[in-house]
């Protein structure tokens, strides 16, 4: 069964998930743990997934070194981070006896987000109506990252349905920060980034329909960016009636996240071609700097005042900075996608629960899917709600297309306030109404660049007084990302983030 992929962070109805995990690593041999963070040391930690690559196709390691060194990670960091919630390590070692090609990534390991649809490897989408979901057809996307040479060793946790910005649910508990065990990774790829915070490997899969990549990255220190609508290769079946989920993923440097999407682009894409973008550029950029949330709510001032100092490293980097509001009814825009979203939800959660002959919904989702469901239902025939809210949405990504014929790039934050502690998104502490008006407040820079199809990224510059990551977001048109991988290589060269390590971290 292959079910539709909501994966709708910050868009809600308003800003619109470690059992039977089984066998770890057999052995932790050859790892060695610092009492300070129980986090094993390894001489791989340090590499990036190109440097991993080039590693393994000089014969400094063979392919199975790496993928063993990663299992064994998991086996020692997984019962802090309760991050990765299925193997598929037989699967991954079959792979390197049959010999993983000669892809620019041959013989690195990935882990996937619980959304992954590929052939064999459960998909649960952190729900227990999934809970034995296991797909028979593998998508584009990941036929291409594994024709690459990637290896799958694992599947990571997301809240249910991909619904909120936090990575918690009945069926698997929390995803913590490797920054801090209080603390959420964020989500809804929260499970992937903690891993890549973590060092347990230098690239994971994630999913972006609202900031499920962008938030996390914000929240771990990680550079995650969302590609535009038709960049890359579907990672599932079926089209939704306005596309906004993208596939993706989370790295610690820029170069692994633009090899990446030079693997999985689409070759029939609209757009120009991107291809792998190696470096910064010469051209200096027109940056648009916005505070305001979508529903006109200010951020909180530790992070008022990064976003403040992001504007100034551009403006000492030679580009121009300006503050500007964005030309749009952002309001009415969201509204219109709220509509589009709930009824994919209310779709999905009717459809499994008649396939999966649940006697109550509750039997098989949590709070927050069933209250969406309900909300849809309220608003009227799902039909006239999609004719509604389609000439809004093309009206909305034709004014911000407009703005983005007189700026290059968008500079905003990610999200509202710092990083918040485990338990702000347990769907069994919060009414419905009250984590909606949560994620309304948190989620307000992020759900624009899905609704309208452009390209947008979270670059880690700063630390809050916590001493916990603050990501800022750049934006550019449909078909930019060019434009902001250069800027990030940019900005890699002038604050190396990756230098700074999380108190979990693998040597």
């Amino acid at each position: 069964m292959h079910p539709p992929r909501p994966d709708l962070v910050g868009i809600s109805v308003a800003a619109l998930a470690l059992g039977g995990f089984g066998q770890l690593a057999p052995s932790l041999v050859g790892l060695k743990v610092r009492e300070a963070s129980a986090a094993p040391r390894t001489e791989l930690s340090p590499y990036d997934a190109v440097g991993l690559a080039e590693l393994i196709r000089s014969k400094k390691i063979t392919a199975a070194e790496a993928v063993e060194d990663v299992i064994r990670k998991i086996g020692a960091l997984n019962p802090k981070l309760n991050a990765v919630i299925h193997n598929t390590y037989d699967r991954a070692r079959q792979r390197f006896k049959d010999g993983v090609g000669a892809g620019p990534f041959a013989g690195v390991p990935i882990l996937v987000k619980d959304n992954a649809t590929i052939a064999g490897v459960r998909l649960t989408r952190g729900s227990r109506a999934f809970r034995d979901n296991v797909p028979e057809k593998t998508a584009p996307f990941f036929e291409a990252i594994e024709r690459a040479g990637l290896v799958l060793v694992g599947v990571t946790n997301m809240p249910e349905l991909g619904i909120i910005d936090g990575t918690e649910n009945v069926l698997y508990g929390a995803t913590r920060n490797p920054w801090n065990l209080d603390y959420s990774p964020g989500g809804s790829s929260g499970g992937s980034a903690a891993c890549v915070a973590a060092g347990v490997l230098p690239l994971a899969h994630g999913t972006d329909g609202g900031g499920s990549i962008r938030i996390p990255a914000s929240h771990c220190a990680l550079f995650g960016l969302k590609a535009s609508r038709g960049r890359l290769l579907p990672g599932g079946f079926g089209a939704p009636p306005w596309p906004r989920l993208v596939e993706a993923g989370l790295s610690r440097t820029v170069r692994d996240t633009a090899m990446y999407l030079s693997v999985a682009e689409d070759p029939n894409t609209p757009l120009p071609k991107l291809g792998f973008v190696s470096g910064k550029a010469p051209r200096r950029l027109k940056i648009a700097m916005n505070l305001e949330g979508d529903g006109g709510q200010m951020p909180d001032p530790q992070v008022r005042a990064a976003i403040a100092d992001t504007a100034s490293l551009c403006s000492e980097l030679g580009h121009a900075v300006s503050e500007r509001k964005l030309p749009l009814d952002e309001t009415r825009l969201h509204a219109a996608a709220r509509q589009v979203a709930s009824i994919g939800v209310a779709k999905l959660v009717d459809a499994t629960a008649k396939d999966r002959g649940l006697a109550r919904l509750e039997d098989g989702f949590e709070a927050r899917a069933i209250g969406v469901r309900e909300e849809a239902i309220r608003q009227g025939p799902f039909d006239a709600q999609i004719a509604e809210a389609l000439p809004v949405l093309k009206e909305g990504t034709a004014a911000l297309d407009r703005f983005f014929q007189e700026w290059d790039v968008l500079l905003t934050p990610i999200v509202r306030s710092p990083v918040y502690k485990i338990g702000m998104r347990d769907q069994s502490r919060f009414s419905f109404q009250e984590l909606e008006e949560i994620l309304r407040d948190y989620v307000a820079y992020t759900a624009l660049h899905n609704i309208c199809g452009t390209t947008a990224m979270s670059v880690p510059l700063h630390w809050d007084s916590n001493g916990l990551p603050l990501g800022s977001q750049f934006a550019a048109r449909i078909g930019g990302e060019a434009t902001l991988l250069s800027l990030a290589y940019e900005l890699e060269e002038a604050r190396p983030w990756a230098r700074k390590k999380p108190a979990i971290f693998v040597e």
